[in-house]
Formats: C-alpha cells, sequence, structure tokens
C-alpha cells in the first residue's frame, strides 16, 4: 500500500467498498468472509508496517496484537528480541501482505450487492491529518476501526488498524443526501433544494427538509432483509454524526445532559433538544445499520405472525410481529439498539427474532388496532405476571405431562442445537412450579441436572442437608429448561461453554417475594446443570432457639455486648455460619446502634440494617466495601467472608479503632481459625488485641420429635460414648458419665434415639440443629496468639476456660433426644 503524506492529510488511492460485514477471526485480525484467507508465516507471525504519532515507520513480523490491553508486539529484522509498544504511540498498523478475493462470488442478491457496491472513507485523527481512500468492509469495534483498503485494479486489498484513541472523526460511506439519492428515497432536485434551503437556514439539518418513507409490501421487506448488512458496533450517537444528521457539538451536548440522568435515552435527549425529528433518527439509524425502516401504519402484517406474540407482550414491549419467514419471525420495533427483550422473545416463540425499525407513534396505533378485542388465552399462563399464582393446586406431575403434550422435535437435541419451540408456556409454569414446591418444602436449593442421550434430566431438592429426588423430566426439553432459567436471571441464552451466575428475583415471575442466586456449570458432552439456591424468605432466628448449651449462649451474648472487637464464625460452606450472624445482628439491632453488612449473597434481609450487596466484577469487593463504610459512622460491621489478607487486616483495625466487627472463615475448628489469620499475615500483636472470640460449628440433621424411637444405653455404649467425648482433653471418663446421669437420665437410665419416619418428617428428620465450639479470646489464649502457638496449643487454652469441642457438643445433643449418634458423627468428625 502507497500513502501519499501531506502536512494535511494522507490519500489512499483506491475503488469504494461496502459496509461492515460478518467477519470470521483468523489470528489476531478479523477477516471479512468474501477475502481469501491470508497464509500465515512460520510460527504464525505476520509481516507489518507500524506508523508511529510521529511519522516514523517500523517494518517487521506482527507477533502479538492485542487492541483490547492497548499493546502490540512486533519483532524487527536485525534488531534481537520482542518489541512491545504502547496503542498510544502507534496512528496505524497494516499488514503487508495483501488480501485476495475470492474468485467466485456468490450469486446470490445480498452477495452480489457486497462485491459491486462502492464506499468512500474518511479517516480524521487527532492531531489533524486525514486518511482517505476505499475500503470493501469495515469493522468498528471499542478498541479501534479495522480497515480492508483495495488496491490497484480491486483484486486486492490491505488489512489495516487504526486505534479508537487517534481517531476524532470516520466517515464510511456517502452523506446523508448522497445516501437518500442513492436508495432513490428522493430526487436530486429535492436534495439540491434542500441544501439551498438549508443554506438560508443555517441552522436546520439536510433530513429536516426530506421527507422519508418506510416499506409497506411484505415482498419488499424480505427483498431488503435479504440485502441487509451486518448491524455496526458504532454507538447511536456515532451514527447519527457520521450520517450527517447532528454535529459533533450537538452529540456533546446531549451526552452532557445524559450523565445528569442516566435513565435518558440519548435519542429522546437528542428529540427533545430539537437537533433532528424521531423519523430521521429513525431513517438514519436504519441507513446506517443496514436496518429496514417499515411503515407500521400501512404494512401488510401477516395474519400466522400475529398468532404468535400475544397481545399482553405486544403492548408491553411495543413489538408488532409483521412476518413469519421460515425459522425467523420479523418484528416491528422502536429501537433495535435497546432491545432487551429479544430474548424473552426467542423463547416464548422458538424462533429467530428479526428487528426492522417503525415509527414509535405509528406503532402504538397499528399494536392496538391490530389487537383490539383480542381475548389470549395465554395470558393466563403469562410469565411476566404472576401465573404462579394458580399453580398450588397443580400437580407438577400434570405439568410435566402437559409439556409433554406439546410440539417437540423427533429427537432429543443435542447440546449447542436450538431449544425445542415450546410456545403455551408450559414450560414456563412448570419452572415456576419447581421454584415454588422448592420453597414449600422448605429446600435451600434446585439442583437440575442434564443427561446426554435419551437420559432424562434428574431435577434433586436440597433439603436438611440431604438431596431428594425431585421430578425427572423428557430430554427434548433440557436445553429449554436451562434457557428459562438464563432467561429468568438475564444471562446469555447462547453461551454454553463457560459457567455463568445470575440472580432471580422470583416476585417478578410468581407470588413468592424470594430471591435465587443461580449457578450455570457447562459438564461433560456439551451440556449444561443449573443449581438454584433459595435466598429470600427468612427471617433471623432468636438466639435462644439455634441450640447453643447454657454456657455457650452466656457467653454468646456476652461477647456481642462489646463496643469494640472481632468475633468469627467459622465453618465449612453450608454450616449455617450465615444464620448465626443474622440472629447475633438480630439480637443487637436496635435504633441506637448503626450496622453495615457486606455480603455475597444478602440471603437474609432485616429491618435496620444497611445491606451491602458486593460485585467483584465491577471492583465492588469485601474490602472496598468496609473502606467504604468506615467512613460512614458505624458501631456494628458484619463482612461475609475475610477470605484475603487486605479484607482481613481491615476488619482487624475497624476492631482495634472503636468498632464490633463480625465475619466467616472457613476453616474446620475454631483453634485453626487463629492459625489460618496469622498465616494470612496477620500482626499477632493487633490480632490478640482484637479478638473476642471465634465460633465454629456445624449443621446436624434433627429427628422429628413425634416418631422418634428411644432405647436404653447398655454400659458399654456408655463406656464407648465417654470415650469418644474425652478423646484429646484431660477429662475423667467416670466424671462425665456421672454428670450425664444427673443431667440427662430418667429414672437413672441414659437413652439413644433413632429415627423411625412418619408423614410429619422425612424419613425421620425434621429440620437441622447447629453443634457448636466457642473458643473464647482468653488471656492466655491471647498470648498463644502473640507467640505464635500452635493449633493444639491454641485448643488446649481454650478447653482448660471451659470450651466445649464440636464432638462433645454433638453428643451432648445425642443424649438429650435432640440427635442420634450416625448424625452427630456425620456432623462432629
Amino acid at each position: 500500500m502507497t500513502i501519499a503524506a501531506s502536512e494535511g492529510s494522507m490519500n489512499v488511492q483506491a475503488p469504494a467498498a461496502t459496509e461492515a460485514l460478518p467477519v470470521r477471526r483468523t489470528l489476531p485480525w478479523p477477516i471479512p468472509d468474501y477475502f481469501a484467507p491470508v497464509a500465515a508465516e512460520d510460527g504464525g507471525q505476520r509481516a507489518c508496517t507500524i506508523e508511529l504519532l510521529s511519522g516514523r515507520r517500523i517494518e517487521g513480523d506482527l507477533l502479538a496484537f492485542e487492541p483490547e490491553v492497548n499493546s502490540v508486539s512486533i519483532r524487527v529484522p536485525g534488531l534481537a528480541g520482542e518489541h512491545r509498544l504502547h496503542l498510544d504511540q502507534v496512528r496505524m498498523i497494516c499488514l503487508s501482505t495483501p488480501l485476495v478475493f475470492l474468485d467466485q462470488i456468490p450469486t446470490t442478491e445480498a452477495a452480489a450487492a457486497v462485491h459491486t457496491s462502492e464506499r468512500r472513507f474518511t479517516a480524521r485523527f487527532h492531531d489533524g491529518r486525514t486518511l482517505c481512500g476505499a475500503t470493501r468492509g469495515f469493522l468498528k469495534e471499542p478498541s479501534g476501526l479495522f480497515l480492508f483498503i483495495t488496491q490497484g485494479d480491486a483484486t486486492r486489498a490491505v488489512a489495516c488498524f487504526i486505534p479508537a484513541r487517534q481517531l476524532q472523526a470516520v466517515q464510511i460511506g456517502p452523506l446523508l443526501g448522497e445516501a437518500l439519492t442513492h436508495s432513490r428515497l428522493v430526487s436530486e432536485d429535492v436534495v439540491d433544494a434542500a441544501l439551498g434551503q438549508q443554506v438560508r437556514l443555517r441552522g436546520r439539518k439536510l433530513g429536516a427538509q426530506l421527507l422519508d418513507r418506510g416499506i409497506v409490501a411484505p415482498e419488499d421487506l424480505k427483498r431488503a432483509l435479504q440485502a441487509q448488512k451486518a448491524q455496526s458496533a458504532a454507538k447511536l450517537g456515532e451514527l447519527l454524526v457520521d450520517a450527517g444528521v447532528i454535529t459533533q457539538a450537538q452529540l456533546d451536548d446531549a451526552l452532557r445532559t445524559q450523565a445528569e440522568n442516566r435513565s435518558r435515552r440519548l435519542g429522546d435527549i437528542l428529540v427533545q433538544m430539537g437537533a433532528v425529528s424521531v423519523r430521521q433518527l429513525q431513517m438514519a439509524m436504519s441507513r446506517k445499520l443496514g436496518i429496514p425502516f417499515v411503515d407500521a401504519r400501512e404494512y401488510r402484517v401477516d395474519p400466522l405472525a400475529l398468532e404468535l406474540i400475544s397481545a399482553r407482550i405486544a403492548h408491553e414491549y411495543q413489538v408488532l410481529p409483521l412476518l413469519l419467514q421460515g425459522k425467523s419471525l420479523v418484528v416491528a420495533v422502536e429501537n433495535p439498539l435497546t432491545m432487551d427483550f429479544a430474548q424473552d422473545l426467542r423463547f416464548l416463540t422458538g424462533l429467530v427474532i428479526v428487528p426492522v425499525i417503525a415509527n414509535p407513534e405509528d406503532l402504538r396505533q397499528r399494536i392496538a388496532k391490530e389487537y383490539a378485542g383480542v381475548q389470549d388465552a395465554r395470558e393466563a399462563a403469562s410469565d411476566h405476571g404472576h401465573p404462579a399464582a394458580d399453580l398450588t393446586k397443580v400437580r407438577v406431575e400434570d405439568l410435566a405431562t402437559e409439556l409433554a403434550r406439546g410440539p417437540a422435535p423427533e429427537r432429543a437435541p443435542e447440546a449447542g442445537e436450538p431449544e425445542t419451540g415450546v410456545t403455551d408456556n408450559a414450560l414456563v409454569r412448570l419452572v415456576n412450579k419447581i421454584i415454588m414446591d422448592a420453597h414449600a418444602q422448605g429446600a435451600s436449593d434446585i439442583h437440575i441436572e442434564t443427561n446426554v442421550g435419551k437420559i432424562k434430566t434428574r431435577i434433586r431438592f436440597r433439603k436438611d442437608g440431604d438431596l431428594e429426588d425431585y421430578l425427572e423430566l423428557g430430554p427434548a426439553y433440557r436445553n429449554a429448561v436451562i434457557s428459562r432459567i438464563k432467561i429468568m436471571c438475564g444471562l446469555d441464552i447462547a453461551e454454553h461453554r463457560h459457567g455463568q451466575d445470575g440472580k432471580i428475583s422470583f416476585s417478578r415471575y410468581g407470588p413468592l417475594p424470594i430471591d435465587l442466586r443461580v449457578a450455570i456449570v457447562p459438564t461433560t458432552n456439551n451440556l449444561e446443570d443449573a443449581v438454584l439456591r433459595i435466598l429470600g424468605g427468612v427471617e433471623p432466628l432468636p438466639l435462644d432457639a439455634l441450640g447453643f448449651c447454657e454456657r455457650d449462649l452466656g457467653k454468646i451474648k456476652e461477647m456481642i455486648g462489646r463496643s469494640y472487637g472481632l468475633i468469627l464464625v467459622c465453618g465449612p460452606t453450608g454450616s449455617g455460619k450465615t444464620t448465626t450472624l443474622h440472629s447475633v445482628l438480630h439480637h443487637i439491632n436496635r435504633p441506637d446502634i448503626k450496622i453495615w453488612t457486606a455480603e455475597d449473597p444478602v440471603e437474609i434481609a432485616q429491618p435496620g440494617l444497611r445491606q451491602v450487596q458486593i460485585n467483584a466484577r465491577i471492583g465492588w469487593t469485601f474490602a472496598n466495601a468496609m473502606r467504604a463504610f468506615l467512613r460512614a459512622d458505624p458501631d456494628v460491621i458484619m463482612v461475609g467472608e475475610m477470605r484475603d489478607a487486605e479484607t482481613t487486616k481491615i476488619g482487624i483495625e475497624a476492631s482495634l479503632t472503636g468498632h464490633l466487627v463480625f465475619s466467616t472463615l472457613h476453616t474446620n475448628s475454631a483453634a485453626e481459625s487463629v492459625v489460618r489469620l496469622l498465616d494470612l499475615g496477620m500482626d499477632p500483636f493487633n490480632f490478640a488485641d482484637a479478638l473476642i472470640g471465634i465460633l465454629s460449628q456445624r449443621l446436624a440433621r434433627k429427628l422429628c420429635s413425634a416418631c422418634k424411637k428411644a432405647h436404653p444405653m447398655s454400659e458399654a455404649e456408655i463406656a464407648a460414648l465417654a470415650h469418644d467425648y474425652c478423646i484429646g482433653s484431660a477429662l475423667d471418663p467416670a466424671r462425665v458419665v456421672a454428670r450425664w446421669r444427673a443431667e440427662h437420665a430418667h429414672d437413672g437410665q441414659l437413652f439413644l434415639h433413632e429415627a423411625v419416619g412418619c408423614s410429619a418428617c422425612t424419613n425421620g428428620y425434621k429440620g437441622r440443629l447447629g453443634v457448636y465450639e466457642l473458643l473464647d479470646g482468653t488471656p492466655e489464649v491471647k498470648r498463644l496468639i502473640r507467640d505464635r502457638g500452635s493449633v493444639p496449643d491454641v485448643q488446649q487454652a481454650a478447653q482448660d476456660a471451659g470450651m466445649r469441642r464440636l464432638r462433645q457438643d454433638a453428643i451432648e445433643k445425642v443424649l438429650s433426644g435432640a440427635l442420634d449418634l450416625p448424625s452427630a458423627r456425620a456432623a462432629a468428625s
């Protein structure tokens, strides 16, 4: 490529080109589909020329091209090693090896238009220089502009990249007047007259002088869709400036107005400013994006298309179905760039949604006309109303049968294939019913497990810590179930390779004011599982109802009554740490105390607490939240987890400066928590001064009080249990047995209880009960922390001060009849 540069401009003489097209990414560079692949050199390197802002050119082999991190690496002949450049230094990068057009051009009307149409471009740089020429296609990304500049006889092109930060403006294709005459929407005489009047009126835009028309016939719409170009990545404001409808100054004014209120749309602001009319806005967007503009007042709507979208959906989303074309449904909307409901429509119809543009007022009137008096039977099953309100009396098996009777593919779709076309909302109601049943049965989690081939999808509930089978669904609907859940929490239904996390506010879909945390996990055979954690609808329990022994309950109340210090709750995932902390906060929650909490997620809501949801993906971490809390005049701070040194250090410092701090740790015992924090690099003196106490806990399945069965313990069983109780301590088994007989015996006899099962429980168990050990921050424990004592030393000091270990607390609850021996051993092992 030869660039003739002057002081003010650079010019590339070449034929004109097309707009942005679908591309494939070969190595680091996007290449349009109508170019033949360029053979990479050894090691995947590419010869290139890099022009710096200073005007200097560097030629060499492109080793790494990473525009998203503003970096490019090149190997220069004659110089050793790799040279990395920041894109702030670069004006343009061009590949030296030309791209070659395909010998055989596709014969379709759209493809022929791609290869024969000509479009000029002008790129203006911030330093005043310009680059002019022609390109066959372009790709505008946040990192910059990719051009494919044609050369010679237009059979070859050079791929170039201009960093976004160097571009002041870019014009690709004709200006607005040229576009209108080329499209035969107006004649050249009308444009000339409008230009003359524009000179007289000065401030008015050319588009304000012209009338436009939209597509009214399905045949015209089909031809327009066939020739439709790929949607540009440019923002709306850039599209309008490039089309000449508004000036950059007007765009800047509108953006400043939008910055004051992010809920306002840029197009609405421009219309209110008088910079552009609604019609102009949409016509310019239609021309630039290649999306047809339809006259909603006159268009001949396909009756079959109308049947696919209910009246309520049409009114709610302001969407008008126009044309059913194969597996695609063409719909008219006001603005395709803000069409955030496309996934909902795709799911409800089972079709690919193709948007076209229509005037909003015309669209509103046509929707009202087409759906006037329509009584849609599916409204009762609407997924954005409250269809679940009527599901309490419906059996899930009946819904599964109804789903199976609906339209289904001849075979189970493999992963990656389109979801089955469920259009009658049976699946929507089934998913709602699953969530409602899980909540009604006291489940904490819903597990949806898909399987390959003809194996059914398995749905299980976690209740009281154990998984129980709930339902099996036919394999034909495994993808549809996962897709429905993704839609409910706003995830990407097309992404199947990576895990996704989301949250469902179920009050949007049913009568329950609960939230669900969703994890989508890819599994073997390109399938996906979903796990839904039920978060809402939980009230904090009173401290007295948590199952503390008398000694621990008194100690806990004394600890949380202090004005400053650090209290930790430790245990594995699912051991009830969050429930315990919220019970503690509920106990001290008074009008004269300010309590801040940082949680991920917020599982229990309490009036009076200022609760903050952590979002690490945007940098809102536990550490950042705690820094904010310390500037917000707190009395008590609860941080969901001390998982890193930064959060732990801030928590300890906060507890030493007059704040009561609560947090959790994932450790096996209270004594191990001490060593864990020291291993994180905490200062032992500060930690020792801050520590009030550490509570370690587990959850054990509680026996059903209605059906549990007792049998007297033999002397051998008593001796074995006393040995387990005293192991690792200085306790005397005989004295322990004597105390047991005094506290738990009936008529001098100790009893064990076992699960039986009845209609009021599940296999003899009902609910769960906490098992605890509470380490008090005594002077001896603090001394060991300062001396970096071992876990056994800290544990022994705590036991000498009266701490009851997990195993001991579990055995005490076995003797009281609350737990059976297997559950106690499982919880405290």
